[in-house]
């Protein structure tokens, strides 16, 4: 509907039929009708009495007080009209007529016939009376000066613009045996009946079967921006929804409620059966980590060796393994796949996976390995009645300790009794080290042999008691003494424990390459006794005697304190006889050292950078960041380690940047290098505090200042998942190459020495001894290209060819 406004100066008497008119009108237009056009304003006085537009009107301005209202109706626009003259100034000292339309569906209500002589300004009201959302155009015009102004007519509950959904499902039936789904798509329109998208749209199910069926939107919970579709997924639930019936589907967006419906028919369908079944397993044996599966495929095939697809298909599996079903039912390849865990039973067995289709079941087997059992006999040789023992350590393939894995342990030896330092024997179980102690009263004469079984894995060990220990023969020769410690990296143990340890081992072999056993060795730390809190388990500076095979065996059990790399050394003196000599006298050419490592945790720390140079958020500074990894002794990422920068600055230094025309680029001078004015490590490191002697340019500070580049963590200061973490080095500009860096990196229980990148200084370094590869504060590359002059076109530290002048 169209209301249009036409403005004149009426006399007295047609003002007054005027104003009836008006009446009228507004008792017409309530009751939507009325003479005249439809939508014409009720302040219209007829044709041919409009004034005059003044010559000095310019332009119009129409202002709304809202961009939008809602559907309801309730709320109405108001449309602020000005007339303008030149300068876009309001028109006053005259009134000028205007005319108002609106488009249909709406109806306008104007504040006067002309402007004010004051203001220049009428106003004019909308209300809507058509409810669809859409966009409200009102024209305004006076003599041949026009404008447009709009508002959205939106949904009363969202504000979408959603004038109707339009809702298609892809089949009119669907079958009650739950095999297929119905693909519902509802589309959002405006009132051009135009796709809109990010429309906001509920779904639900009227089924007269209560959970019956279900709608799967996916997550979606509006129609998609681009296509303003929303998808989704009719299913039944097989169990309640099997009924015969109509399923309708009700799509809601704001106040537009729109409906479709399908029906539940009765499904037909033929049972396919296979005559013969095929499996494979993708491993013959996994090892018993536990991240390794087997895969089952099983191939369903007919009489003529077709693959079958629907064949329904069952999986089992035996010793404690976890199968994790794919498809029960063959695919179109005639193929059921399903997957196997070794499960938390790490231990050494066959596993069975069994297939069943009908009557027809299969089965197939695959090993688990990798659990492996080793004994350390403590002593090998001992008296009858002492207390002997023997260690047993259970561990996976990956040489991971298996924990709390029953250890049966049977020989001459008979029931474990009470280790020394226990009340009671200790429960045949490995703890959490994978270790179980074996402790017996030795009896008996001569070899003897103990058996132990743990995890699928078995060991027999040894043990002289009783025995008269011959020498070792004149003739023969000692032509190697290998002593090796396993592992070379140990952790500490706790207070009262003795878990971590590391085994010494001097395999013995004559100059023929055979075996030489009775070899006597004093194993015992030396001089570095002092180096470590840990003990030898056969006591420090103590005998044992190389078995049949040649070995001899103790351990190095860790204390409390962590050592520097390589620092705990342990020494073994051999000779043939029982006269062996201490550590202290022995001969170099009898004598072998071993060097090992005693950690926090077993860890190494790696640091680097793209060298890409960022811009401060603050624009006044530069940025350069480096990663940090951290990996365990095998090279495995190390999370949750509290990671450690330092940053030092060695040296400064002096100079200035020059534009080179040719070369379109800055190019730096550097009149002086100058060594850091703050002492190195072993005089105080860098502690920042001014010394006797050391401000050698005479300016009152240190240079460089310690604050002239800082480090940061970004983010964490501890690993991730990955092993990683990410620091920054940030400076002022002006400081952009100017400035030598260097970075040290610990974490904590570091087996390494900390990461370094660049020079670090120690005690009585100079500029030139500095070790290294020398790194200086970087500044981006297109700062240096650009003909602007660059903050650090001069160095802070001065230009002035001499480290005593601050200049």
């Amino acid at each position: 509907m169209s209301t249009s406004m036409v403005w004149a100066r009426p006399s007295w008497r047609q003002a007054w039929r005027a104003a009836g008119a008006m009446v009228l009108g507004l008792a017409l237009a309530a009751c939507g009708g009325g003479g005249g056009g439809a939508g014409t304003s009720v302040f219209d006085p007829g044709t041919g009495t409009n004034p005059n537009t003044p010559s000095t009107l310019a332009d119009l301005a129409v202002v709304a007080d809202k961009p939008s209202v809602p559907n309801s109706g309730a709320e109405v626009v108001t449309f602020t009209v000005t007339a303008l003259t030149s300068g876009n100034a309001a028109l006053t000292g005259v009134e000028t007529p205007v005319t108002v339309e609106v488009e249909s569906g709406a109806i306008v209500t104007p504040s006067a016939k002309v402007t004010s002589k004051d203001t220049g300004k009428i106003t004019a009201v909308v209300q809507i009376t058509d409810k669809t959302s859409r966009t409200v155009k009102l024209n305004v015009s006076s003599g041949s000066v026009k404008k447009t102004a709009s508002f959205e007519v939106v949904d009363s509950v969202n504000g979408s613009k959603v004038a109707d959904l339009r809702l298609v499902v892809d089949k009119v039936t669907l079958p009650n045996d739950g095999t297929q789904v119905a693909k519902l798509s509802v589309t959002s329109v405006d009132a051009f009946n135009s796709a809109i998208g990010g429309s906001p749209v509920s779904l639900a199910l009227i089924d007269p079967v209560a959970g019956g069926s279900v709608v799967n939107a996916f997550g979606k919970t509006a129609t998609d921006t681009t296509s303003g579709v929303l998808a989704a997924d009719i299913s039944l639930v097989t169990s309640k929804g099997k009924t015969n019936r109509s399923i309708t589907v009700q799509a809601t967006s704001g106040t537009v409620v729109r409906t479709i419906s399908f029906d539940v028919v009765e499904a037909v369908s033929i049972v396919p059966k296979a005559s013969d079944l095929t499996m494979t397993l993708s491993a013959s044996s996994v090892g018993n980590s536990g991240s390794e599966s087997v895969d089952v495929s099983l191939r369903a095939v007919d009489a003529l060796r077709n693959a079958v697809p629907g064949i329904k298909v069952t999986f089992a599996v035996d010793s404690s393994a976890v199968l994790v079903p794919g498809n029960l039912v063959t695919d179109s390849e005639g193929l059921a796949k399903a997957k196997v865990f070794v499960g938390s039973d790490r231990s050494n067995r066959t596993v069975t996976v069994t297939a069943t289709s009908d009557s027809i079941v299969l089965r197939k087997t695959f090993k688990v390995t990798g659990a492996k059992l080793q004994a350390q006999l403590l002593p090998a040789t001992l008296r009858n009645g002492d207390i002997g023992a023997v260690e047993y350590t259970l561990t996976d393939v990956n040489v991971n300790p298996m924990d709390k894995v029953a250890v049966s342990v049977g020989g001459s030896q008979g029931a474990a009794v009470a280790c020394p330092g226990q009340a009671a024997p200790s429960e045949a179980l490995t703890d959490n080290k994978g270790k179980y102690t074996y402790c017996y009263r030795a009896s008996g004469n001569g070899p003897s042999q103990i058996a132990a079984t743990a995890g699928g894995a078995s060991v027999t060990s040894t043990v002289q008691i009783d025995a008269t220990v011959s020498d070792v023969p004149a003739a023969t020769t000692i032509g190697s003494a290998t002593f090796t410690a396993a592992p070379a990296v140990v952790a500490v143990n706790l207070v009262g424990s003795s878990e971590n340890r590391s085994e010494l081992r001097l395999l013995f072999r004559s100059d023929k390459n055979e075996p030489v056993p009775n070899v006597r060795a004093r194993i015992g730390f030396g001089a570095n006794n002092s180096g470590t809190d840990g003990v030898i388990s056969s006591g420090n500076d103590k005998v044992i005697i190389s078995d049949a095979t040649g070995v001899a065996v103790t351990s190095f059990v860790a204390g409390q304190r962590p050592s520097p790399t390589d620092q705990v050394k342990v020494y073994a003196c051999f000779s043939k006889t029982d006269t062996v000599e201490t550590i202290a006298a022995c001969p170099a050419d009898r004598l072998r050292a071993v060097s090992l490592t005693v950690v926090e945790q077993p860890v190494s720390v790696s640091i680097g950078t793209n060298a890409l140079i960022g811009t401060g958020t603050n624009k006044l500074t530069y940025f350069l960041e480096f990663t940090v990894l951290v990996v365990d002794s095998a090279g495995n990422p190390k999370s949750d380690v509290q990671v450690a920068p330092l940053i030092d600055l060695p040296s400064y230094q002096k100079g200035y940047y020059f534009y080179d025309l040719g070369l379109k680029k800055w190019i730096q001078v550097v009149t002086q290098n100058c060594l850091s004015e703050d002492s190195s490590a072993g005089k105080g490191f860098r502690n920042g505090t001014i010394e006797t002697g050391e401000d050698i340019n005479g300016n009152g500070q240190l240079d460089p200042r310690k604050s002239d580049v800082s480090i940061t963590m970004v983010g964490s200061t501890r690993t991730d998942s990955s092993g990683l973490a990410v620091m920054r080095i940030e400076y002022p500009q002006s400081y952009g190459s100017w400035t030598e860096f260097a970075i040290r990196v610990s974490a904590s229980g570091v087996v390494s020495p900390p990461a370094f990148f660049g020079r670090i200084a120690s005690e009585g370094d100079t500029l030139f001894t500095l070790k290294g590869t020398e790194q200086y504060t970087g500044v981006p590359v297109e700062v240096i290209k650009a003909e602007g002059t660059p903050p650090f076109v001069i160095s802070p530290y001065g230009q002035a060819a001499s480290c005593s002048s601050p200049n």
